[in-house]
């Protein structure tokens, strides 16, 4: 293949900075050595399969063999030159997509640029029978690497174009958009119409070509995450979604909270995204228009902005569709909320696959065979996971549940009464309450939004907040009861226990899971509270093999 059978792109280099570039095929080794690996592997592969093809093209010439698959099929299956060069192309085009696969290139292009590469690479059979001078490019080692390298040096060059596209999408009838670079808001118009209904009320009817801006942000965010990226095809089906939910004018978090939305009816959408990827985005910018935000001006807005909570673990696009996708119904035989795994979810690559699995022991699902069985209805935890996608990361937020045996012990140890009251000032997902009666009168505070969803499903009364801040704000709140199992990182546990007990009213009881160095710590709350090491449990926590013991602590006066 010559190199004008390869896409012409225009690589200005001002972009490089974003991303390592691969020079040459010398230079990417050895940090490309396993790709070129497979490409090694995927042209030799290439090479039997053509020649199994033109073996069997040259057998079917033979008119006894025509004659006889024929009879076998009942078709009149001839062979000829244009038939046996479609077969080449389609055997072409299938490596070249196997091959852009092991890549992002594509999910990164710009919708044109990606609509050249298909026309060029992506052989259509029905347009050759037309008259189509489609010609796709053989496949072979020297046509290949120089063609993916030379794409792989580029891709910030298409991210920065799309980053261009936001911003000429952006209105110029509000001033919240600046003419000179990206800030924290924007406004795209154009979004939805009302719509008047026969005999009824209007309705929005959502324009997704005028939403695309919202999903090329999308885009651009997982870019700078370093997470997957890919297509947002999603997108207007998640704001009408979102909109129906929480209704116009609401701010509606997605993507880890790196963007938020919220729709107005005359049609306009403001979207806030975070300073960081605005200031990214602005860096960008700068190459591309000469009057991109200044770095003074970056420092100046940066003290102005809102924070957002940080996230570590966000899914990637093709996981949150699944998820969203899914339909759970309740199932009377099996006593709990089922789903059957689609045809889709069973087609995953193998990543997304196991992502999956490992949400669903996150939530607390079963998967068995085909089916995924929850213990409660999990409608609005799969449309949080679908929409923001965050998962709470297990050390940060010492995630650790308790085990069913450390539960039935401070359930029994903490012997709840008619009246009584019960906090759990770090509940996570239920896990140290699953031995208590449902009809206790139990109050949790939790800190991570998912864990507060499924503590709301499960049917827990919940607050979202962390528990320092509000113990602070709460001082006068207390409980007859408190079991506590507080994070053990940084000194969390001693912070968290000291401000429980301040929750406790008078002659009330706490049964606190500790890390086994408190066994001595019988004098930290004080003369007004009795102390008692009760038990130590080894190995209780999955993911972790740790020591802990059981406290059972008293408050006198």
């Amino acid at each position: 293949m010559t190199s004008n059978a390869i896409i012409p792109l225009n690589t200005d280099q001002s972009c490089r900075h974003l991303m390592p570039a691969v020079k040459s095929e010398q230079d990417s080794l050895p940090e490309m050595r396993e790709e070129m690996g497979i490409i090694q592997r995927l042209v030799a592969e290439f090479s039997k399969e053509r020649e199994e093809l033109q073996s069997v093209a040259e057998l079917f010439r033979r008119q006894s063999v025509r004659k006889f698959y024929s009879l076998l099929s009942g078709y009149d299956h001839s062979i000829t030159e244009k038939s046996e060069l479609c077969a080449e192309y389609s055997l072409r085009s299938e490596y070249w997509k196997r091959v852009m696969a092991l890549t992002d290139v594509l999910s990164v292009m710009t919708s044109e640029k990606r609509q050249a590469w298909n026309e060029q690479f992506c052989f259509d059979r029905y347009s050759m029978r037309d008259g189509s001078k489609q010609v796709i490019p053989d496949f072979t080692a020297e046509a290949v690497i120089p063609t993916v390298m030379g794409l792989l040096n580029d891709r910030n060059q298409f991210m920065r174009e799309r980053v261009y596209g936001v911003f000429t999408s952006l209105s110029r009838s509000h001033k919240t958009n600046k003419a000179f670079g990206f800030s924290t808001r924007m406004i795209i118009t154009g979004v939805c119409e009302m719509v008047k209904r026969f005999n009824g009320p209007s309705q929005p009817d959502f324009k997704s070509r005028n939403i695309e801006p919202l999903s090329e942000l999308r885009v651009v965010c997982a870019f700078f995450r370093q997470s997957k990226v890919c297509d947002v095809l999603d997108t207007a089906r998640l704001v009408e979604r979102c909109v129906h939910q929480y209704g116009f004018r609401q701010w509606i978090d997605i993507d880890g909270y790196a963007v938020r939305f919220r729709v107005y009816k005359n049609g306009s959408m403001h979207i806030e995204i975070n300073q960081t990827l605005a200031e990214q985005m602005n860096n960008i910018l700068s190459a591309f228009v000469p009057l991109a935000l200044p770095a003074e001006r970056h420092k100046e807005k940066l003290k102005q902005a809102r924070e957002f909570p940080l996230k570590k673990n966000v899914l990637d696009f093709d996981s949150r569709m699944q998820l969203g996708e899914m339909k759970f119904s309740y199932s009377e035989r099996e006593k709990c909320w089922a789903a059957f795994r689609s045809g889709g979810y069973l087609s995953l690559d193998k990543g997304t696959d196991t992502i999956l699995h490992d949400v669903f022991r996150t939530i607390g699902a079963r998967v068995e065979n085909y089916y995924v069985y929850m213990d409660y209805c999990p409608d609005e935890i799969l449309r949080y996971l679908s929409q923001v996608g965050a998962m709470p990361d297990q050390v940060a937020h010492q995630l650790y549940q308790s085990s069913r045996k450390i539960s039935d012990y401070v359930a029994g140890l903490l012997s709840m009464g008619e009246g009584d009251t019960l906090l759990e000032p770090s509940a996570g997902q239920g896990a140290l309450l699953q031995s208590f009666s449902k009809a206790a009168d139990i109050h949790c505070i939790e800190v991570d939004q998912l864990n507060a969803l499924i503590l709301k499903a499960k049917g827990f009364d919940v607050e979202e907040a962390d528990f320092l801040a509000w113990s602070k704000a709460n001082p006068g709140k207390k409980f007859s009861h408190i079991a506590i199992n507080p994070p053990f990182s940084e000194n969390r546990a001693r912070l968290h226990l000291l401000a429980a007990a301040t929750h406790l009213a008078p002659g009330g009881c706490m049964a606190a899971v500790l890390p086994l160095s408190f066994r001595h710590e019988d004098a930290l709350l004080g003369d007004e509270f009795c102390w008692d090491l009760v038990h130590e449990f080894k190995n209780e926590f999955e993911d972790t093999s740790i020591t802990v013991c059981v406290v059972y602590i008293q408050r006198i006066t």
